[in-house]
């Protein structure tokens, strides 16, 4: 069985960005994959303290719950990540666990043994929901995503950036969100398939 990572980043359960999750992830059990649900804020980790130990083998130090989630990102054959957008980026939750991931750059970039292959390129999706309406509002969480991506061997395979819910429960009250949500899902997990099967 087909396994996706999916990671919700807001402090907040069942928010919006969370609901939008939920609904991508519907997607993707409907059509046979097994999803694996990781809440960052329920974490215990501390952020990157750019000691660069990890320079040596490309593994992390710090004994804390991302020594759990590395393993998971090696075995999962997809990934979604969902954000809330706070003053124009990811939220501090995301970012922090991004960072951590700076051991996977050296392993990548300076020791030429990535934890993931090149090839063929796993696929990774965005999600993202911010107050504000301005067209540009959700540009720099997509641009931090897609160097992330590049970092740990994933294909970007597309986002899904919703703008103007603002209250809790906004997206769980709009159901055409929730359906862009859901067919962003069943659109990418069709994708990954097809290019399993080339």
């Amino acid at each position: 069985m087909k396994k996706l990572l999916a990671v919700a980043s807001s402090p907040r359960r069942n928010g919006n960005s969370e609901t939008l999750l939920n609904e991508f992830c519907r997607a993707a059990e409907e059509s046979g994959w097994q999803v694996e649900l990781i809440r960052i804020n329920s974490m215990n980790f501390k952020p990157c303290q750019a000691c660069d130990a990890c320079a040596k083998d490309g593994r992390c130090i710090l004994k804390d719950d991302m020594q759990e989630i590395y393993p998971k990102m090696i075995n999962a054959d997809a990934l979604v990540i969902a954000s809330p957008v706070t003053f124009g980026s990811l939220n501090a939750q995301l970012k922090m666990f991004i960072d951590r991931f700076q051991c996977w750059w050296h392993a990548k970039f300076n020791l030429k043994t990535p934890f993931i292959p090149d090839q063929p390129r796993r696929r990774g999706f965005f999600i993202c929901v911010g107050a504000l309406e301005r067209e540009r509002y959700c540009e720099n969480a997509i641009e931090i995503i897609k160097v992330f991506f590049v970092n740990i061997n994933h294909k970007f395979s597309g986002s899904l950036a919703l703008r103007g819910y603002d209250e809790k429960k906004a997206v769980a009250k709009d159901p055409g969100a929730r359906e862009k949500a859901y067919r962003a899902g069943k659109e990418f997990i069709a994708e990954v398939e097809a290019s399993v099967d080339q």
